[in-house]
């Protein structure tokens, strides 16, 4: 292979381009630890943090190199400390140096970790578990309200998915048998929850105000006006 010359390899040692000039094509990496006995882990950086709905089963990979060089048939263990599971729990790493798991994100819409280890060294990636698609809408606000007659009280409704995450940017239509609301469609926000004020008539009676949003059933609350 022709040498480069002296002024291009000098250009590229400052800019850190090694990895252009080279046959190594690894991918980008991100996060990389290194045991006392050589071996290199590292986490390539499209898997370092991302972003699932919960219960998402996704793919986690990490390489082993030694000098650069891959390192097959190290035993990888994987652990997700703080929730979810991983399959299998070790792996070993192929010709290329890779080792690699499905990780399943918890119930929970929140952070969560896995760890990959070999030995004397270890790295760790992030996913954040965002909330699963519309489930069904849940009283924030007690069934059966009493106000006097006239007043006016704040009515909430929580946007739920399949496991009790809060659902944002939810559509809530509000209905009233009588009375008055401030609006009639509130959206939920990132706890969930949709609000809107009833105003009773001066005169004392019962209202039944509804929640609804598609394809879910509606939530009503009884309010009692005395």
């Amino acid at each position: 292979m022709r040498p480069y010359p002296l002024f291009v390899v000098a250009l590229c040692a400052a800019m850190a381009c090694s990895r252009d000039l080279t046959s190594n094509n690894s991918p980008p990496t991100s996060g990389t630890s290194t045991s006392s006995s050589g071996l290199n882990i590292t986490v390539d950086s499209d898997f370092t943090n991302r972003t699932a709905v919960v219960g998402t089963a996704i793919p986690a990979i990490v390489h082993v190199t030694r000098s650069g060089q891959p390192e097959s048939g190290v035993t990888v263990s994987w652990v997700s400390p703080d929730g979810g599971s991983v399959s299998p729990t070790t792996s070993m790493t192929d010709a290329s140096g890779a080792a690699t798991a499905t990780w399943t994100l918890g119930d929970t819409a929140r952070a969560y970790t896995l760890t990959a280890a070999i030995t004397g060294a270890s790295v760790t990636m992030q996913a954040t578990a965002t909330a699963g698609p519309l489930a069904g809408l849940l009283r924030v606000t007690q069934d059966s309200l009493v106000v006097a007659a006239g007043a006016s009280t704040l009515i909430t409704a929580r946007a739920v998915d399949k496991t009790g995450n809060p659902v944002a940017g939810v559509a809530v239509s509000w209905t009233t048998t009588g009375g008055a609301l401030t609006v009639t469609t509130t959206t939920t926000g990132a706890s969930g929850n949709a609000e809107v004020a009833f105003s009773s008539e001066a005169t004392p009676r019962n209202y039944t105000v509804s929640a609804t949003a598609a394809g879910v059933p509606s939530v009503t609350f009884i309010v009692l006006a005395q």
